[in-house]
């Protein structure tokens, strides 16, 4: 062992000594030997996963083994409690305290489950190495002569030195893991959301809404997703000696306080170990009502008996061989509602503005990379609403039910017509100055026997539960002119306050009609072209710096 400690400083020195015939080194005659061995190498069994052993060259001066549990979450999603919504209305409307009674008589949310997780055991230890590391072995001083040319055109001979490292044995510490084979343990957890208290939140109070008898109240259309986890980050690489029980609501509707109960309590609970267990109870504190995205309760269109309508109403059109088809296009859009009566009476509690609901239809088309966004139109609530029987109930339970039908090509405008499409960016900001939508956009019909995809977003404008525009809330600070009125505010951008969630319809179009003009071919060619030009002159630009 002595000899190849020898030959290796030989070899050392003589690299040193002979790759820069222009330095001066302070050079340690020898490589110190930092190692201390406190335990020698042996096969050594685990104790924190029993059965699993360690091998003798991870052993060496072994000073710590502990296990370690990985990340697992259990996911549940919270809707609005199903009652008979008509009847509840026509008791509002008679005593609101009944009204709030038959509210909080409905049982609590509440559910419990169980999060599985596997457990690795974790262990360090340390090898003798030779290093070269200032840590370690330390540094000494090192001076590099070098020549510069001077003004005069010689040369003057310049000094720079610094600090270099030495080289050494030293103990490196080292780490391993291994999954603990039969170590998985598991956390039982119950959820529980709490009534508010009657005695401070009831028709008597100020600003109690009725709707939201129980504080938690969820309205038609919202929905939560509650997560429960055994560690705060709950990746599937994290992995913690310790548990970290963690409750999160996804776009919560209200602000919450999360209060953690630990049963039985011992002195190891919540560590990480073989074959643990722990049971954990979550309750869940309502103060107010907060922001959050706006709702989408549309759905597919059914009769009373629960027989679907179907959600298109096809135009005709002149086929490819002349003929009338009789599919030709989508032209009418159908889905169903049945939360815009109970949202319109909370708006009548919460505020004084009329609310309305827009509807935004956006038109994908499939592409290289995936589904692109064709066109975009928007409907407002007066104007694309229309009440059916189709969808009462044979009892009258849902008494205000309605079907929606929304017109796909209304005008030339753009924003009301789907097969029109604005011109690109470099021509439509400069015609904005002086020409109208219809004359800045242009017919953008549907290729044939191609499968698209119609997604339905809705907007609850005016009510102050939801993400508002600087349109509805120009008050707002972040709506001003030193914001350039929402501007640099990312919550006032439409897809904000749109929701979030979209109500799809998938069609394929039809084989035998294509109403496509040259003109929508040409705009097509510009469109690429703007996008290419900038990608060109930036590459162009790297070529010539490079």
């Amino acid at each position: 062992m002595a000899i190849k400690k020898q030959l290796v400083y030989v070899a050392l020195l003589l690299i040193l000594l002979f790759s820069k015939p222009y330095t001066s080194y302070a050079v340690p005659f020898l490589i110190n030997n930092h190692c201390l061995q406190v335990s020698a190498p042996r096969i050594t069994a685990s104790q924190s996963c029993p059965g699993h052993v360690i091998p003798a060259h991870q052993t060496r001066n072994l000073h710590s083994e502990e296990l370690r549990c990985s990340a697992n979450h259990y996911t549940h999603v919270r809707l609005p409690e199903s009652f008979d919504e008509e009847a509840w209305q026509d008791l509002k409307n008679i005593s609101r305290h009944d009204a709030a009674d038959i509210l909080r008589q409905q049982p609590s949310p509440a559910w419990k489950g169980v999060i599985n997780y596997r457990t690795y055991l974790h262990w360090n230890w340390q090898e003798c190495q030779l290093v070269t590391d200032a840590h370690h072995c330390g540094s000494y001083h090192v001076c590099e002569k070098t020549y510069l040319p001077t003004s005069d055109g010689g040369m003057k001979q310049v000094e720079h030195c610094h600090w270099k490292a030495k080289t050494c044995y030293a103990d490196i510490t080292m780490h391993e893991s291994r999954y603990c084979q039969d170590g998985e343990g598991k956390m039982v957890f119950d959820v529980e959301f709490l009534k508010k208290d009657k005695a401070r939140w009831s028709p008597d109070s100020p600003g109690f809404i009725d709707r939201l008898a129980n504080g938690y109240d969820l309205l038609p259309g919202e929905e939560e997703v509650v997560t429960v986890s055994n560690l705060k980050n709950i990746a599937r690489t994290s992995q913690s000696a310790r548990l970290a029980p963690t409750l999160f609501i996804e776009d919560p509707k209200n602000e919450y306080i999360f209060n953690e109960h630990i049963h039985n309590p011992q002195p190891d609970s919540l560590s990480c170990r073989f074959k643990g267990e722990d049971e954990v109870s979550f309750t869940v504190t309502t103060r107010k009502r907060i922001a959050s995205d706006s709702p989408n309760a549309f759905s597919l269109p059914k009769t009373f008996d629960n027989e679907h309508i179907d959600p298109l109403v096809w135009q005709s059109a002149p086929g490819l061989d002349g003929s009338r088809q009789e599919k030709g296009y989508p032209f009418i859009m159908r889905a169903q509602d049945f939360s815009a009566a109970a949202l319109n009476e909370v708006s009548e509690d919460v505020t004084e503005k009329l609310k309305n609901i827009i509807v935004r239809v956006q038109l994908y088309e499939p592409s290289i990379f995936g589904d692109r966004l064709k066109s975009t139109i928007y409907i407002d609530e007066a104007k694309g609403i229309q009440q059916t029987l189709n969808a009462i109930s044979n009892d009258q339970k849902i008494r205000r039910s309605t079907l929606w039908e929304f017109k796909l090509k209304n005008g030339d405008n753009p924003d009301k017509n789907i097969y029109r499409s604005y011109v690109p960016t470099l021509f439509y900001y400069p015609g904005k100055i002086f020409l109208s939508n219809e004359a800045l956009s242009y017919d953008d019909q549907l290729a044939p026997n191609t499968i698209y995809t119609l997604k339905l977003t809705v907007y609850q404008k005016n009510l102050p539960f939801y993400h508002q525009s600087c349109e509805s809330d120009p008050d707002a600070w972040d709506c001003q002119w030193y914001t350039l009125w929402g501007l640099f505010s990312s919550k006032r951008y439409e897809d904000n306050y749109f929701s979030k969630k979209s109500l799809d319809v998938r069609f394929r179009s039809n084989p035998k009609v294509d109403q496509r003009t040259w003109l929508s071919s040409f705009w097509h060619l510009v469109r690429y072209a703007q996008i290419a030009v900038p990608l060109g002159a930036v590459a162009l630009s790297a070529s010539y710096l490079l």
